[in-house]
């Protein structure tokens, strides 16, 4: 770390013998981002099979593509993570409704 960053730590939060470094930290926050994604992801599709969303009509899939990212955006965190992602500029560009998941 270098001393400048050290020394406004210090001044903050106090010694940083235990703290890990930036890059241990964002190797850890990466860590735990992707097992909640891994685990949300496989109960999201769980869902959708048991629910045979696939078999839907174009129609209602289009509508649950769009509820789906109104559900989405709804939840705080996720609603933050994505305008900061968005603003960034880290996330695809798409076109909206997706035809790929309006086919029979």
């Amino acid at each position: 770390m270098p001393d400048t960053v050290k020394s406004i730590v210090v001044a903050c939060v106090g010694d940083v013998k235990n703290l890990r470094s930036p890059e241990e930290h964002f190797v850890q926050l990466e860590i735990i981002l992707q097992r909640h994604a891994e685990a949300l992801e496989a109960e999201v599709r769980a869902l959708q099979i048991a629910d045979e969303t696939a078999q839907w009509a174009a129609d209602s899939k289009r509508y649950y593509n769009w509820r789906f990212a109104q559900v989405f955006a709804s939840v705080k965190i996720f609603r933050n993570w994505g305008a900061d992602a968005a603003a960034w500029k880290l996330l695809p560009d798409r076109l909206y409704p997706n035809r790929s998941n309006q086919k029979n």
